[in-house]
């Protein structure tokens, strides 16, 4: 028996590795004589699967891309695309010669994407220390015009936050900024400041996941606690788990440290273990939309994005007090799901201020919407029912309302049939804003739109289980 086990947990372990493909040495870019190189992990004939980009440390003068490699392949075999990054090292190439080289591997796997399966929207970074503070960079700082969306996360393992407090920067910690910055670092303000997290920080960052010891005192982690701190301030999503008793690596408890990880993968990255059924960008033609007033609805491409904007108040009449504004996903009836969708409000600032989300919809006098509100009331920011018959709010918990400031951002509905439990999310994917359990529909459309405001769309993400054939 023991034999049978053994022979079968080989051919499970020989399964997994030989379903995910390798590629080393993958020549990214080439600056000069120097070809810079990443290694990937991935499924083959897989399809829009999110990326996770692996930046080492080694106190930017140090390191290899093979150190990320075991822990990519566990994440690779869970449905990820991996990649590890290398760059060029200090003091031979001085800041941001390093932070040029992982955006230039970013963009890199976003014009591959179809290669190597990767879904281009759902693209987070991970790095320790010195990557750590790489992958802050990446995805706290703009992205070039006409480049590519920013990341949808970032996993910060103990990474330096900021440079221009220079007398609190002693010992090696000093001597490899100042390899970073090429010299002394007096008369450098401006270039520490710029290579610095912390001066970075934005209501449209993504959040980021923090994990740093105690007592690490190579990068002690203050740096780390005021990041955090501007980021809740701001608005940003996030976490920071302080590992207790820990110096400059990785301890305390992993396990925790571990799971949190996960997590933050599954909330920001996956979504969902349900099938993908859908994924619009709006690149091409909008044919796949289904909308109550088509004029007021159209494709723009801005600064190298390109979204679904409903930019005109809809003439639709509704045959009860319901939204006027809809545009529904062809093909798009589902019972469990979840829905992602970026958006932002084009409209005045007023108390009803809106964009909406329709799930579940039968025909125009059946169906559901979360009104995201500024303001809540009875008839704004909350779950709603239309049963052919005027709206009601059937949300059993909800914020004061929905912050509409400072451009793009993500909201997300998660439901469950069977038990009719209904989450919505905003911004921060680990606690809903509204939450109720209704099983008046059990299946349906999704769309977005507005009751009569107007606002902006892209992104949109569907996983989803089609509703059983009876």
């Amino acid at each position: 028996m023991r034999n049978l086990l053994s022979i079968a947990f080989f051919l499970c372990v020989t399964f997994a590795l030989k379903a995910v493909e390798f590629d080393k040495d993958v020549v990214y870019t080439q600056i000069g004589n120097r070809k810079l190189k990443l290694d990937i992990m991935y499924t083959k004939g897989a399809k829009m699967q999110p990326l996770i980009m692996c930046i080492h440390g080694g106190g930017w003068m140090g390191g290899h891309r093979s150190m990320y490699h075991s822990r990519m392949r566990k994440f690779a075999e869970q449905g990820y695309v991996t990649a590890s990054v290398e760059y060029r090292f200090a003091p031979k190439t001085i800041w941001p010669g390093q932070m040029k080289d992982v955006q230039a591997a970013h963009q890199f796997l976003i014009k591959n994407a179809e290669r190597y399966g990767i879904d281009p929207e759902r693209i987070a970074a991970w790095g320790e220390s010195a990557g750590g503070h790489l992958a802050l960079m990446l995805g706290l700082t703009p992205a070039e015009k006409g480049e590519s969306l920013r990341l949808r996360g970032v996993v910060n393992y103990f990474g330096p936050t900021e440079f221009r407090q220079t007398d609190r920067i002693q010992g090696a910690g000093r001597f490899m900024l100042m390899a970073l910055m090429g010299g002394r670092l007096e008369g450098k303000k401006e270039i520490l400041a710029e290579a610095s997290p912390m001066f970075h920080i934005d209501r449209t960052d993504p959040p980021v996941l923090t994990l740093h010891g105690t007592r690490d005192r190579l990068v002690p982690i203050e740096g780390s606690e005021l990041l955090h701190e501007e980021m809740i301030k701001a608005q940003i999503p996030g976490q920071l788990f302080p590992m207790e008793n820990t110096g400059h690596g990785m301890g305390g408890d992993r396990k925790k440290g571990q799971a949190l990880l996960r997590n933050f993968f599954e909330d920001y990255l996956r979504g969902s273990d349900m099938k993908l059924l859908a994924h619009e960008d709006f690149d091409r033609e909008t044919e796949k939309w289904e909308s109550t007033d088509p004029k007021a609805w159209k494709t723009v491409k801005k600064a190298g994005r390109s979204f679904y904007s409903l930019h005109a108040k809809s003439n639709y009449k509704t045959k009860v007090r319901s939204p006027f504004n809809i545009s529904l996903l062809k093909g798009s009836e589902v019972g469990d799901f979840v829905l992602d969708v970026d958006l932002r409000s084009t409209i005045k600032v007023y108390g009803h201020q809106d964009l909406c989300l329709f799930f579940g919809h039968q025909d125009p006098e059946h169906y559901y919407y979360v009104h995201l509100g500024r303001k809540a009331d009875a008839h704004a920011n909350s779950i709603f029912l239309v049963n052919n018959a005027p709206r009601v709010s059937i949300a059993k918990t909800r914020t004061e309302g929905t912050d509409w400031s400072r451009g793009w951002h993500r909201a997300r509905i998660r439901r469950e049939a069977t038990s009719g439990k209904i989450e919505v999310f905003f911004d921060d994917m680990q606690k809903p804003v509204m939450t109720t359990v209704d099983k008046t529909f059990t299946h349906g459309r999704v769309g977005i739109g507005s009751f009569d405001d107007t606002g902006d769309f892209d992104a949109i993400r569907l996983w989803g289980k089609r509703p059983e054939k009876k």
